[in-house]
């Protein structure tokens, strides 16, 4: 399908429109502060991403700031250091200031006039107002990493929508490659995948602009 066939874009929150990898890295500074050594970026990342994928099937129980406290206090144990869980509530607060990528704000401006944006991530109760209002976004349209409105077929009724009218855009770490109808986010040329079987491949959010407006002159 054309970029202007589709009816709703349903977008990944971390690493598509806010720069989760920068904020978690500048608040594990502490943490690494005691580690000490020559730290590579990239390790600590993924990392980080390890331990929390492991604990996300305890979502339910712990919520966002659990899973995030809890992971600060896996990658302590991992390098043997020690945290309170003080320090831990203060990691996984830091994530109502993470930062949108620059060109998110006005991607979304301009996509809202075309589709209904439909924002996948998870975020504490207090900290998704604000999120969804950055946004520009309804919060009913911040849909929980715990669900896959792709999959739910209730969800799809209600909202008068269909699986293919819908796409997912995301990134490269996130696994959906092999999808129909997904278009890669790669930020950074070191991300980019050495084959892209996904339906767009492209850099930014501003480029999915242009490419949707090149799409209009067709």
């Amino acid at each position: 399908m054309g970029l202007t066939e589709y009816r709703a874009l349903l977008i990944d929150c971390d690493e598509v429109l806010v720069d989760r990898d920068s904020g978690v890295w500048t608040a594990l500074q502490p943490l690494l502060d005691s580690r000490g050594g020559h730290l590579d970026k990239e390790q600590v990342l993924a990392e980080y991403s390890e331990v929390v994928r492991a604990l996300y099937p305890r979502f339910a129980e712990l919520g966002f700031s659990g899973v995030l406290c809890f992971a600060h206090r896996q990658l302590a144990e991992r390098w043997g250091l020690k945290a309170s869980w003080e320090e831990g509530m203060s990691f996984a607060r830091s994530a109502a200031g993470w930062s949108l990528f620059e060109d998110a704000p006005g991607a979304m401006l301009y996509l809202r006039k075309f589709y209904r944006l439909l924002v996948h991530g998870d975020r504490d109760a207090e900290d998704r107002g604000l999120l969804c209002e950055r946004l520009g976004i309804m919060p009913d349209d911040f849909i929980s990493l715990a669900s896959d409105p792709l999959l739910d077929p209730e969800w799809l009724k209600a909202n008068e929508l269909e699986p293919g009218s819908i796409l997912h855009v995301t990134r490269p770490s996130a696994g959906r490659q092999a999808a129909k109808d997904v278009c890669l986010i790669c930020r950074g040329r070191s991300k980019h995948p050495t084959s892209c079987a996904a339906d767009y491949c492209i850099n930014s959010m501003a480029d999915l602009v242009a490419q949707h407006q090149l799409s209009l002159r067709r």
